[in-house]
């Protein structure tokens, strides 16, 4: 072989041996995938972490608004009778001989506006909590003092519900938080198997 002749070929084997080193060092389309998705998890993680810490605030905030106005109210349940308990006003605590209206709220959250007619039958009206403005579906009949009593009933079972969906909120994020540390440690598990 030329001199010549030795040098491309020497040329040629470096080139080619640069090149398969280069393309070790490269990673694949996969890797790069795996990379990306490992990225977006550990993102996701981070911000459901964030989310959860100011769920867990919001929902604490919520507790102790809600205990305070619980503090306004007398709770009535007859275990006897009844499978759910109500929250109402302390003037309409006891027997509700002298009434013909009152509202309560449900041991569960709704506010409930409760009739009673001459012959001692009670009827009930709920009231939609998630409409911008309860008052519309108060009967027009009412009086100031009633609006006023609606009022403070409206404000214990707004606090129920906002904590009840904040507490639901929760719970989707903890599921959240748990399902990217899940996965997280299931790829470092298989990362390291490999390697």
């Amino acid at each position: 072989m030329k001199k010549s002749e030795y040098t491309v070929f020497a040329i040629l084997m470096i080139s080619c041996l640069l090149v398969m080193m280069a393309c070790q060092h490269q990673p694949s389309a996969v890797e790069r995938r795996k990379a990306e998705i490992r990225e977006r998890d550990s993102m996701e993680l981070l911000n459901a972490r964030k989310d959860l810490r100011v769920a867990d605030s919001l929902s604490a905030f919520k507790i102790f608004e809600l205990e305070d106005l619980k503090a306004q109210f007398v709770f009535e349940k007859q275990e006897k009778y009844q499978t759910v308990g109500y929250w109402v006003l302390p003037t309409h605590a006891g027997s509700k001989e002298r009434f013909t209206f009152f509202p309560e709220v449900e041991e569960g959250g709704k506010l409930l506006l409760v009739s009673i007619n001459k012959q001692r039958q009670y009827s009930f009206a709920e009231v939609d909590l998630e409409t911008s403005d309860y008052t519309t579906q108060l009967p027009s009949t009412f009086t100031d003092a009633q609006r006023q009593e609606v009022a403070k009933c409206y404000a214990l079972a707004k606090a129920m519900l906002d904590l009840s969906t904040v507490q639901r909120q929760q719970e989707k994020l903890r599921l959240k938080v748990r399902f990217y540390e899940e996965k997280a440690a299931r790829a470092s598990g298989t990362s390291s198997a490999t390697e």
